[in-house]
């Protein structure tokens, strides 16, 4: 038996009910009541991306990118200068009263730091990590569920790391990866979340590798996967110093050009890739050396170039993907994807809920009984969903 929210702040009950008056109830195969929980783009088209979430405190945590113009989109792919593009990133907070609560506006006093990348609760504090490719990334810090301050900033002093990428815990250390397009990515570490030192640089073993991407724990050891020009590469660690090479050359192609996402699902690791030409790939692995295709190709459509999310929700593992339909972006809707193995795979909806120009999943959660989903899109601003698991 599970319980829904009961109570909503003013501005979203009048939100919730002109939605349903346009429009039944989103169901799916495995989801029931979907609705969206948010006000597009909390009130401005500027926040792009719900770009991570966290749940802590009894709350959900949103990141924002928040990006004015397609010219700034531009600079956000490619890594360019974002000065006078963004109005700085946002973090919202919201309650099982239905309440939205800002935290953070302005890129918290540097409006050049566009997004929040990552957000991960990390030994009784929110830990964040940002997008800023002028004065260097930064790492973010809230042990109250109110107040964010820095703990880290200019790149870990090296401006060229204009990206948190990875950010997780492992061994007594929160980890940080970053995105380093000059010198290849690196890997700090903090034992107190306020010192930090470096463990590893230069892409580990290839400049090439730019990023340091998402994190998994999985059997006693940190992994870790990259984007490099070449062909993804992956690493594991079991003391945060010493790496080991899994693979390289994007496993099975060279087009995976990144690991997107790690999850462990049922005592087995999970990854999935970014494939611009021929789609997405997800891998499983039950050993942490030796992975096996489940996914391949985009699965039904090679638009879809990324599995961005995996979340465990009510016993299913769900998927949500990006879709660049052709190269045509701003264009594009998002799929979610659902598993009740993680091998057997079935489409929960591709038409993005009715969302047109939405065309990722960027950031999944679960919030007490709630799959919260939030999207991606280059013209409109995000949107956050919930939904309920079907009787």
């Amino acid at each position: 038996m599970v319980h829904r929210r009961t109570a909503w702040g003013a501005g979203l009950l009048l939100l919730a009910l002109l939605t349903l008056a346009a429009a039944p109830p989103i169901e799916t195969a495995t989801l029931t009541d979907i609705i969206q929980i948010n006000e597009d783009g909390f009130g401005t088209d500027h926040n792009k991306y719900a770009f991570s979430m966290a749940v802590f405190d009894g709350a959900l945590f949103v990141g924002t990118l928040n990006i004015r113009s397609m010219p700034g989109m531009a600079s956000f792919f490619s890594g360019t200068p974002t000065v006078g593009l963004s109005d700085g990133a946002e973090v919202w907070r919201y309650d099982t009263d239905g309440t939205w609560t800002q935290l953070v506006s302005g890129g918290l006093g540097n409006p050049r730091n566009i997004g929040v990348r990552k957000m991960a609760v990390i030994d009784g504090c929110v830990f964040a990590v940002t997008v800023n490719h002028d004065d260097g990334m930064e790492v973010w810090r809230s042990c109250d569920g109110w107040n964010f301050a820095v703990a880290a900033d200019r790149g870990f002093g090296d401006q060229s790391n204009t990206s948190g990428r990875g950010l997780g815990f492992f061994d007594g250390y929160v980890y940080v990866g970053t995105e380093n397009r000059r010198h290849g990515a690196q890997l700090w570490r903090s034992d107190d979340g306020e010192t930090w030192e470096i463990a590893a640089k230069n892409g580990i073993n290839d400049r090439k590798n730019f990023w340091l991407s998402d994190f998994a724990v999985f059997d006693g050891r940190l992994y870790m996967g990259t984007l490099n020009p070449a062909g993804a590469e992956m690493f594991r660690t079991g003391d945060g110093l010493r790496f080991e090479p899994i693979f390289d050359r994007g496993l099975t192609r060279k087009t995976n050009f990144a690991v997107m996402k790690l999850c462990v699902f049922q005592d087995r690791l999970y990854l999935s890739t970014m494939d611009f030409f021929q789609g997405f790939d997800l891998y499983e692995s039950s050993d942490g050396k030796t992975f096996q295709p489940i996914l391949t190709r985009g699965f039904k459509d090679r638009h879809y170039a990324y599995l961005w999310q995996l979340q465990e929700y009510n016993g299913r593992l769900y998927a949500g993907l990006y879709s660049h339909n052709g190269l045509k972006l701003p264009t594009g809707r998002f799929a979610l994807l659902s598993s009740p193995d993680g091998r057997q795979w079935a489409v929960e909806n591709d038409n993005a809920f009715g969302s047109p120009w939405h065309y990722g999943i960027r950031s999944m959660a679960v919030l007490n009984d709630e799959l919260i989903i939030g999207s991606a899109s280059a013209k409109k601003g995000t949107k956050i969903f919930s939904a309920l698991p079907r009787d």
